[in-house]
Protein backbone atom coordinates (compact mmCIF):
# COMPACT_ATOMS: atom_id res chain seq x y z
CA UNK A 1 0.00 0.00 0.00
CA UNK A 2 1.16 3.23 -0.97
CA UNK A 3 2.43 5.22 2.25
CA UNK A 4 4.86 8.04 1.33
CA UNK A 5 3.63 11.78 0.89
CA UNK A 6 5.65 14.65 -0.88
CA UNK A 7 5.17 18.11 0.28
CA UNK A 8 6.94 20.66 -1.85
CA UNK A 9 6.74 24.23 -0.06
CA UNK A 10 9.37 26.66 -1.47
CA UNK A 11 9.78 28.32 2.31
CA UNK A 12 9.48 26.96 6.00
CA UNK A 13 9.56 28.43 9.25
CA UNK A 14 13.32 27.18 9.03
CA UNK A 15 13.77 30.01 6.29
CA UNK A 16 11.18 32.69 8.04
CA UNK A 17 8.36 32.26 10.15
CA UNK A 18 5.28 33.12 8.22
CA UNK A 19 1.54 31.72 8.44
CA UNK A 20 1.92 29.72 5.06
CA UNK A 21 5.56 28.05 6.81
CA UNK A 22 3.81 26.73 9.74
CA UNK A 23 0.98 25.61 8.19
CA UNK A 24 2.95 23.43 5.71
CA UNK A 25 5.29 22.33 8.62
CA UNK A 26 2.90 21.57 11.15
CA UNK A 27 0.94 19.56 8.55
CA UNK A 28 4.10 17.65 7.52
CA UNK A 29 4.84 16.95 11.45
CA UNK A 30 1.59 15.27 12.11
CA UNK A 31 1.28 12.98 8.87
CA UNK A 32 4.38 11.81 9.87
CA UNK A 33 3.24 11.11 13.58
CA UNK A 34 0.34 9.44 11.48
CA UNK A 35 2.44 7.38 10.32
CA UNK A 36 3.12 8.45 6.61
CA UNK A 37 6.55 8.81 5.53
CA UNK A 38 6.72 12.04 4.57
CA UNK A 39 9.28 13.69 2.58
CA UNK A 40 9.26 17.89 2.50
CA UNK A 41 11.03 19.36 -1.04
CA UNK A 42 12.54 23.20 0.04
CA UNK A 43 14.80 25.46 -1.18
CA UNK A 44 18.05 25.37 0.72
CA UNK A 45 18.46 27.12 4.42
CA UNK A 46 21.36 27.59 6.80
CA UNK A 47 19.77 25.47 10.39
CA UNK A 48 20.89 22.46 10.42
CA UNK A 49 17.53 21.11 11.98
CA UNK A 50 17.78 17.18 10.56
CA UNK A 51 19.73 16.81 13.56
CA UNK A 52 17.67 18.87 15.98
CA UNK A 53 14.53 17.14 15.27
CA UNK A 54 12.95 13.49 14.26
CA UNK A 55 10.64 14.88 11.82
CA UNK A 56 10.04 14.62 7.80
CA UNK A 57 12.67 14.02 5.27
CA UNK A 58 14.02 17.47 4.46
CA UNK A 59 15.09 17.87 0.70
CA UNK A 60 16.64 21.21 0.08
CA UNK A 61 17.53 21.97 -3.09
CA UNK A 62 20.91 23.97 -3.11
CA UNK A 63 22.38 26.75 -5.44
CA UNK A 64 18.76 28.17 -6.46
CA UNK A 65 17.05 31.68 -4.52
CA UNK A 66 16.01 30.76 -0.97
CA UNK A 67 12.37 31.18 -0.04
CA UNK A 68 11.26 32.10 -3.43
CA UNK A 69 10.10 30.43 -6.80
CA UNK A 70 12.70 30.64 -9.54
CA UNK A 71 13.46 29.23 -12.42
CA UNK A 72 15.63 26.55 -10.40
CA UNK A 73 12.62 25.51 -8.30
CA UNK A 74 10.97 25.04 -10.98
CA UNK A 75 13.30 23.09 -12.55
CA UNK A 76 15.15 21.00 -9.98
CA UNK A 77 11.78 20.24 -8.33
CA UNK A 78 10.59 18.63 -11.42
CA UNK A 79 14.03 17.04 -12.05
CA UNK A 80 13.49 15.68 -8.22
CA UNK A 81 10.14 14.39 -8.75
CA UNK A 82 11.14 12.49 -11.86
CA UNK A 83 14.49 10.88 -10.33
CA UNK A 84 12.23 9.81 -7.03
CA UNK A 85 12.10 6.18 -6.54
CA UNK A 86 9.54 4.04 -5.23
CA UNK A 87 6.70 6.57 -7.51
CA UNK A 88 4.29 3.74 -6.89
CA UNK A 89 4.81 3.88 -3.19
CA UNK A 90 3.70 7.69 -3.23
CA UNK A 91 0.18 8.21 -2.11
CA UNK A 92 -0.27 12.33 -2.04
CA UNK A 93 2.14 15.25 -3.50
CA UNK A 94 1.06 18.43 -1.70
CA UNK A 95 1.58 21.59 -2.88
CA UNK A 96 2.14 23.99 -0.81
CA UNK A 97 0.48 27.42 -2.81
CA UNK A 98 2.36 27.27 -5.97
CA UNK A 99 5.11 24.26 -5.06
CA UNK A 100 4.26 21.51 -7.23
CA UNK A 101 3.07 23.66 -10.32
CA UNK A 102 6.69 22.16 -12.04
CA UNK A 103 5.91 18.66 -11.29
CA UNK A 104 2.34 18.67 -12.19
CA UNK A 105 3.68 17.24 -16.01
CA UNK A 106 4.99 14.13 -14.04
CA UNK A 107 1.79 13.50 -12.42
CA UNK A 108 1.05 10.37 -14.31
CA UNK A 109 4.67 8.92 -13.37
CA UNK A 110 2.54 8.44 -10.02
CA UNK A 111 -0.19 6.65 -10.45
CA UNK A 112 -1.35 5.83 -7.14
CA UNK A 113 -0.85 9.88 -5.58
CA UNK A 114 -3.41 12.60 -4.88
CA UNK A 115 -2.44 15.70 -6.02
CA UNK A 116 -3.14 17.89 -3.93
CA UNK A 117 -2.72 22.21 -3.62
CA UNK A 118 -2.97 23.60 -0.74
CA UNK A 119 -3.95 27.32 -1.05
CA UNK A 120 -3.38 30.23 1.29
CA UNK A 121 -4.75 33.22 -1.29
CA UNK A 122 -5.45 33.66 -5.13
CA UNK A 123 -4.11 35.87 -7.70
CA UNK A 124 -7.45 37.43 -8.08
CA UNK A 125 -7.91 38.15 -4.24
CA UNK A 126 -4.30 39.84 -3.83
CA UNK A 127 -4.84 41.98 -6.69
CA UNK A 128 -8.23 43.44 -5.49
CA UNK A 129 -6.25 43.76 -1.52
CA UNK A 130 -3.90 45.83 -3.36
CA UNK A 131 -6.06 48.06 -5.09
CA UNK A 132 -7.72 48.77 -2.41
CA UNK A 133 -4.80 50.47 -0.65
CA UNK A 134 -5.44 53.04 -3.33
CA UNK A 135 -1.32 53.28 -3.43
CA UNK A 136 0.34 53.72 -7.26
CA UNK A 137 3.01 51.15 -6.10
CA UNK A 138 1.39 48.72 -4.94
CA UNK A 139 -1.83 49.20 -7.74
CA UNK A 140 1.58 48.90 -10.15
CA UNK A 141 2.90 45.68 -8.67
CA UNK A 142 -0.71 44.10 -9.14
CA UNK A 143 0.70 43.14 -12.63
CA UNK A 144 2.80 40.43 -10.77
CA UNK A 145 -0.76 38.79 -9.64
CA UNK A 146 -2.71 38.98 -13.44
CA UNK A 147 1.04 36.84 -14.64
CA UNK A 148 0.38 34.36 -11.68
CA UNK A 149 -3.32 34.04 -12.69
CA UNK A 150 -2.34 33.26 -16.36
CA UNK A 151 0.04 30.57 -14.65
CA UNK A 152 -2.65 29.59 -12.53
CA UNK A 153 -4.71 29.09 -15.06
CA UNK A 154 -2.52 26.39 -16.59
CA UNK A 155 -2.17 24.14 -13.62
CA UNK A 156 -5.27 24.92 -11.13
CA UNK A 157 -7.31 21.62 -13.71
CA UNK A 158 -4.24 19.41 -13.21
CA UNK A 159 -4.97 19.05 -9.15
CA UNK A 160 -7.20 16.27 -7.34
CA UNK A 161 -8.10 18.48 -4.72
CA UNK A 162 -7.59 22.50 -4.18
CA UNK A 163 -7.61 23.22 -0.70
CA UNK A 164 -8.85 26.11 0.68
CA UNK A 165 -7.46 27.22 4.23
CA UNK A 166 -10.55 29.43 5.05
CA UNK A 167 -13.47 31.11 4.09
CA UNK A 168 -11.68 34.40 2.55
CA UNK A 169 -9.95 31.85 0.21
CA UNK A 170 -12.98 29.39 -0.74
CA UNK A 171 -14.98 32.57 -1.53
CA UNK A 172 -12.08 34.02 -3.62
CA UNK A 173 -11.79 30.62 -5.37
CA UNK A 174 -15.15 30.24 -6.55
CA UNK A 175 -15.65 34.14 -7.52
CA UNK A 176 -15.33 35.26 -10.63
CA UNK A 177 -12.65 35.06 -12.51
CA UNK A 178 -11.01 32.18 -10.51
CA UNK A 179 -13.81 29.88 -10.57
CA UNK A 180 -13.60 29.77 -14.18
CA UNK A 181 -10.09 28.43 -14.53
CA UNK A 182 -10.60 25.47 -11.29
CA UNK A 183 -13.10 22.55 -11.69
CA UNK A 184 -15.82 23.56 -8.52
CA UNK A 185 -16.35 20.04 -7.47
CA UNK A 186 -12.53 19.64 -6.56
CA UNK A 187 -12.28 22.80 -4.51
CA UNK A 188 -12.52 21.69 -0.65
CA UNK A 189 -12.19 24.25 2.33
CA UNK A 190 -10.01 22.83 4.99
CA UNK A 191 -9.02 25.52 7.64
CA UNK A 192 -5.78 26.18 9.54
CA UNK A 193 -5.04 24.22 12.66
CA UNK A 194 -3.32 25.00 15.67
CA UNK A 195 -0.94 22.67 17.84
CA UNK A 196 -3.18 22.83 21.37
CA UNK A 197 -0.18 21.22 23.04
CA UNK A 198 1.89 24.72 21.83
CA UNK A 199 -0.80 27.37 22.04
CA UNK A 200 -2.36 26.77 25.71
CA UNK A 201 -4.01 29.07 28.03
CA UNK A 202 -2.28 28.76 30.31
CA UNK A 203 -0.51 31.54 32.71
CA UNK A 204 1.90 29.83 34.74
CA UNK A 205 4.74 31.80 33.42
CA UNK A 206 2.97 35.20 33.40
CA UNK A 207 4.46 37.03 36.06
CA UNK A 208 8.03 35.64 35.41
CA UNK A 209 7.98 36.91 32.20
CA UNK A 210 6.50 40.37 33.33
CA UNK A 211 9.21 40.60 35.92
CA UNK A 212 11.13 39.95 32.61
CA UNK A 213 9.86 42.45 30.78
CA UNK A 214 9.40 45.44 33.14
CA UNK A 215 5.79 45.03 33.29
CA UNK A 216 3.92 45.66 36.55
CA UNK A 217 1.67 42.58 37.03
CA UNK A 218 -1.60 45.21 37.07
CA UNK A 219 -0.88 46.28 33.72
CA UNK A 220 -2.85 45.96 30.92
CA UNK A 221 -0.72 44.59 28.02
CA UNK A 222 -1.72 44.39 24.29
CA UNK A 223 0.17 42.11 21.56
CA UNK A 224 0.50 41.58 18.09
CA UNK A 225 2.44 38.68 16.29
CA UNK A 226 3.25 39.03 12.36
CA UNK A 227 5.63 39.88 9.75
CA UNK A 228 6.06 44.01 10.11
CA UNK A 229 5.08 44.99 6.55
CA UNK A 230 2.60 47.69 5.77
CA UNK A 231 -0.15 45.54 4.67
CA UNK A 232 -0.27 44.14 8.50
CA UNK A 233 -1.58 47.15 9.96
CA UNK A 234 0.68 47.41 12.97
CA UNK A 235 1.12 51.27 12.46
CA UNK A 236 -3.05 50.92 13.24
CA UNK A 237 -2.31 48.93 16.01
CA UNK A 238 -0.02 51.52 17.59
CA UNK A 239 -2.84 54.47 16.32
CA UNK A 240 -5.45 52.16 18.64
CA UNK A 241 -3.24 51.88 21.49
CA UNK A 242 -2.63 55.55 21.39
CA UNK A 243 -6.12 56.02 21.70
CA UNK A 244 -6.54 53.38 24.32
CA UNK A 245 -3.21 54.72 26.28
CA UNK A 246 -5.10 58.76 26.83
CA UNK A 247 -7.64 56.62 28.71
CA UNK A 248 -6.22 53.56 30.49
CA UNK A 249 -2.43 55.56 31.54
CA UNK A 250 -1.07 51.67 32.93
CA UNK A 251 -0.82 49.96 29.49
CA UNK A 252 1.85 48.41 27.74
CA UNK A 253 2.15 46.85 24.12
CA UNK A 254 4.28 44.38 22.59
CA UNK A 255 5.16 44.13 18.72
CA UNK A 256 6.63 40.42 17.82
CA UNK A 257 7.83 39.84 14.48
CA UNK A 258 10.52 41.49 12.07
CA UNK A 259 10.05 42.94 8.10
CA UNK A 260 10.57 45.83 6.11
CA UNK A 261 7.89 48.56 7.85
CA UNK A 262 10.60 47.91 11.23
CA UNK A 263 11.97 51.11 10.67
CA UNK A 264 8.75 53.24 9.96
CA UNK A 265 7.32 51.86 13.22
CA UNK A 266 9.78 52.61 15.12
CA UNK A 267 9.44 56.12 13.61
CA UNK A 268 5.67 56.35 14.25
CA UNK A 269 6.18 55.06 18.33
CA UNK A 270 8.42 58.15 18.38
CA UNK A 271 5.75 60.62 17.28
CA UNK A 272 3.54 59.70 19.41
CA UNK A 273 5.61 59.62 22.51
CA UNK A 274 5.34 55.84 23.56
CA UNK A 275 9.27 54.82 23.26
CA UNK A 276 8.77 53.40 27.15
CA UNK A 277 5.07 51.96 26.40
CA UNK A 278 5.72 49.65 23.22
CA UNK A 279 8.15 46.87 23.28
CA UNK A 280 9.65 45.48 19.74
CA UNK A 281 10.63 41.96 20.68
CA UNK A 282 11.75 40.84 17.10
CA UNK A 283 10.99 37.36 15.53
CA UNK A 284 10.30 34.73 17.70
CA UNK A 285 10.21 31.18 17.72
CA UNK A 286 6.17 29.91 18.05
CA UNK A 287 6.74 28.15 21.63
CA UNK A 288 8.55 31.81 22.42
CA UNK A 289 5.27 33.48 21.06
CA UNK A 290 3.17 31.01 23.02
CA UNK A 291 5.12 32.10 26.28
CA UNK A 292 4.80 35.67 25.56
CA UNK A 293 1.00 35.10 24.93
CA UNK A 294 0.65 34.11 28.43
CA UNK A 295 1.70 37.33 29.37
CA UNK A 296 -0.41 39.61 27.17
CA UNK A 297 -3.99 40.67 28.16
CA UNK A 298 -5.24 41.41 24.57
CA UNK A 299 -4.25 40.61 20.97
CA UNK A 300 -3.99 42.76 18.04
CA UNK A 301 -4.75 42.42 14.41
CA UNK A 302 -5.51 45.26 12.31
CA UNK A 303 -4.56 43.81 9.05
CA UNK A 304 -5.43 45.99 5.59
CA UNK A 305 -4.77 42.82 4.12
CA UNK A 306 -7.62 40.43 2.45
CA UNK A 307 -6.43 37.50 4.65
CA UNK A 308 -7.65 33.38 4.36
CA UNK A 309 -7.75 32.64 8.16
CA UNK A 310 -4.73 34.06 9.74
CA UNK A 311 -2.70 32.01 11.70
CA UNK A 312 -2.28 34.51 14.45
CA UNK A 313 -5.62 34.88 15.40
CA UNK A 314 -6.11 31.37 15.81
CA UNK A 315 -2.86 31.01 18.43
CA UNK A 316 -4.42 33.78 20.51
CA UNK A 317 -7.88 32.07 20.24
CA UNK A 318 -6.25 28.34 21.25
CA UNK A 319 -4.09 30.76 24.03
CA UNK A 320 -7.55 32.13 25.36
CA UNK A 321 -6.36 36.20 24.35
CA UNK A 322 -9.17 38.56 23.74
CA UNK A 323 -9.14 39.94 19.95
CA UNK A 324 -9.20 43.13 18.38
CA UNK A 325 -9.55 42.66 14.82
CA UNK A 326 -9.70 44.24 11.39
CA UNK A 327 -13.56 44.20 10.15
CA UNK A 328 -13.15 42.58 6.99
CA UNK A 329 -11.89 39.13 8.45
CA UNK A 330 -14.10 36.30 8.59
CA UNK A 331 -14.45 35.92 12.49
CA UNK A 332 -17.97 36.91 13.97
CA UNK A 333 -17.63 39.28 16.55
CA UNK A 334 -18.57 37.67 20.23
CA UNK A 335 -17.59 38.85 24.00
CA UNK A 336 -14.35 37.78 23.49
CA UNK A 337 -13.97 39.59 19.49
CA UNK A 338 -14.05 43.27 18.57
CA UNK A 339 -14.13 44.06 15.01
CA UNK A 340 -13.32 47.79 13.79
CA UNK A 341 -11.95 49.17 10.81
CA UNK A 342 -8.91 52.03 10.94
CA UNK A 343 -11.41 54.78 11.76
CA UNK A 344 -12.37 52.77 15.01
CA UNK A 345 -9.13 53.46 16.56
CA UNK A 346 -9.85 56.85 18.47
CA UNK A 347 -13.53 55.38 19.64
CA UNK A 348 -14.79 56.40 22.76
CA UNK A 349 -16.65 53.07 23.60
CA UNK A 350 -13.68 50.92 22.76
CA UNK A 351 -12.23 50.78 26.37
CA UNK A 352 -15.65 50.33 28.10
CA UNK A 353 -16.04 47.15 25.41
CA UNK A 354 -12.14 45.91 26.26
CA UNK A 355 -12.90 45.84 30.01
CA UNK A 356 -15.85 44.19 29.49
CA UNK A 357 -14.19 41.57 27.01
CA UNK A 358 -11.54 41.11 30.14
CA UNK A 359 -14.53 40.19 32.49
CA UNK A 360 -14.97 36.95 30.88
CA UNK A 361 -11.35 35.53 31.80
CA UNK A 362 -8.99 33.43 29.97
CA UNK A 363 -10.18 30.22 28.44
CA UNK A 364 -9.26 28.50 25.43
CA UNK A 365 -12.23 29.30 22.81
CA UNK A 366 -10.72 27.94 19.62
CA UNK A 367 -12.81 25.49 17.38
CA UNK A 368 -12.65 21.99 17.09
CA UNK A 369 -12.54 22.54 13.17
CA UNK A 370 -9.15 24.59 13.71
CA UNK A 371 -7.14 22.38 15.88
CA UNK A 372 -4.24 20.39 14.22
CA UNK A 373 -5.73 16.83 14.61
CA UNK A 374 -9.17 17.82 12.95
CA UNK A 375 -7.45 19.72 10.01
CA UNK A 376 -5.13 16.67 9.61
CA UNK A 377 -7.78 14.08 9.86
CA UNK A 378 -9.50 16.02 6.63
CA UNK A 379 -5.91 16.03 4.53
CA UNK A 380 -5.73 12.21 5.02
CA UNK A 381 -9.52 11.68 4.06
CA UNK A 382 -8.61 13.39 0.68
CA UNK A 383 -5.11 11.07 0.27
CA UNK A 384 -8.26 7.96 0.61
CA UNK A 385 -10.36 9.27 -1.42
CA UNK A 386 -11.37 7.59 -4.81
CA UNK A 387 -11.10 11.39 -6.38
CA UNK A 388 -8.32 10.15 -9.37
Amino acid sequence: MANQIIILARSLPFHHLGGMEIVAWDLAVELKNKGYQVSVITTDFDTDIEKEIDGPTLIKLKNIPRGKYSAGWWKKTAETMLAWENKNEVCAVISISAGAFGVLKHKDKFPYARFIMQAHGTSMGELVSKLKTKKIKKALSAVKNIIGFISDAKHYRAFDWIVAVGDAVYDDLNAFPTRIICTPKKIIKIENGIDQNIFTDSQSERERLRNLFAIQQNTLVFMSASRLHEQKGVDTNIRLFASIKNKIHNAKYIICGDGPYEAQLHKIVQDYGLAEDILFLGAKTRRELSLIMQCADIFLFLTKRIEGLPLNILEAMSAGLPLIISEHLSFEASEKIIKCNAACVDNDSMVDDILNMLSYGRESYIKDKNTLTYSVDKYISLIQSNNK
